[in-house]
């Protein structure tokens, strides 16, 4: 028997992974034992499924700063944690690189030797810096080097000062560390770029709202998406969710200035906004795309995070940028679970 590494993630669709000296020989998600949809959990998982690993990689999401309102979440993950040091387990503490763990799980499941690697999602880890608070919501990688981070404040509006405009630095070693036991990134190539701007996730999740359904059904408005059109002249105008910016293309500060679709939305129609926010975001997609290929010079490109589930914008991608796309079928937070175990495997225990 090979090394074989757990990945627990503990982000939505709560799920648990093995590696055996690099391949995946199991996986599954909480829900499918606790019937509890997008279960966060994995206290059925630790369980069942631990004996015989030789360490466990845990990844999660928002885990350095937990509001009040994740306090009884925070106890349900220490739970698990303690399952897992009963069983005398040594633990990697993965929870504070949430993009990489994504990152990993599509390049190394990917066809690709060389490639580079974007993430999109609604929120990922969350770092301080400069006496505020900034969560990752998209990142670009060169294989395993980050050469592109987007930070933004919006995670906790009520903790962090709003900044004025996007505002960009050279990347470097201390805003590149991760907490952990030899857990960081050397690399320092690229930029970090921080604004107020929300995430194209966090953007679905509004309009989801607006559409009358959960916030988490994102698929549900990309397929309702395709229903609507852009009207104009009887009360309801275009508003592009996206705009380039600062030299670089933002979520617009309207989509998340209210909760209600009054007046900003342009008074548009479910079915409408639908369909103004798969285009805009889109045009985002192909955005960054371009972007992930022209700072790796690239064009093999893996694209991950719980955005690219949107099948609608991949089909764009393919038809609008010369590349050769990798969509992760695990590109949501379930997959962090094979990621984390990737990551700690190669990074700890193969020679």
């Amino acid at each position: 028997m090979g090394t074989r590494i757990a990945g627990i993630n503990l982000s939505k669709n709560g799920s648990l992974a093995i590696i055996n000296d690099g391949e995946v020989e199991f996986y599954l998600e909480e829900e499918r034992l606790s019937r509890i949809k997008r279960d966060r959990g994995a206290k059925f998982l630790v369980e069942k499924y631990l004996d015989g690993v030789d360490a466990v990689a845990i990844c999660d999401c928002y885990t350095k700063y937990y509001p009040k309102k994740f306090l009884q979440r925070t106890k349900e993950k220490e739970a698990v944690c303690k399952v897992i040091r009963d069983k005398k387990i040594p633990i990697l503490d993965y929870r504070q690189r949430h993009h990489e763990c994504h990152a990993a799980n599509a390049r190394y499941g990917s066809p690709f030797d060389d490639c580079a690697v974007l993430v999109m999602d609604g929120k990922g880890s969350v770092h301080d810096h400069n006496e505020r608070r900034f969560c990752e919501i998209e990142s670009i990688f060169d294989n395993e080097n980050p050469v592109f981070k987007h930070y933004s404040t919006f995670w906790s509006e009520e903790e962090c000062r709003k900044i004025e405009k996007p505002y960009w630095e050279s990347m470097n070693t201390e805003l590149l560390f991760w907490e952990g036991e030899d857990c960081h990134s050397e690399n320092t190539d690229g930029f970090i770029l921080y604004s107020d701007r929300t995430s194209v996730g966090q953007a679905y999740r509004r309009v989801s709202r607006e559409c009358g359904f959960d916030e988490l059904d994102a698929g549900k408005t990309m397929g309702l998406s395709a229903y609507g059109l852009e009207r104009t002249g009887y009360g309801s105008k275009r508003v592009d969710l996206f705009k380039e910016e600062y030299g670089h293309s933002f979520c617009s500060k309207e989509l998340y200035a209210k909760e209600d679709s009054t007046g900003y939305y342009g008074n548009q129609e479910p079915i409408d906004l639908a369909y103004n926010l798969q285009k805009s975001a889109e045009r985002h997609a192909i955005y960054m795309v371009a972007m992930a290929i022209n700072l790796t010079n690239n064009k093999n490109v893996c694209v991950t995070g719980g955005f690219f589930l949107n099948c609608v914008a991949n089909y764009a991608i393919i038809k609008n940028v010369d590349v050769n796309l990798y969509a992760d079928p695990l590109s949501y937070d379930g997959g962090l679970a094979i990621g984390s175990a990737l990551l700690a495997y190669y990074e700890h225990f193969c020679n």
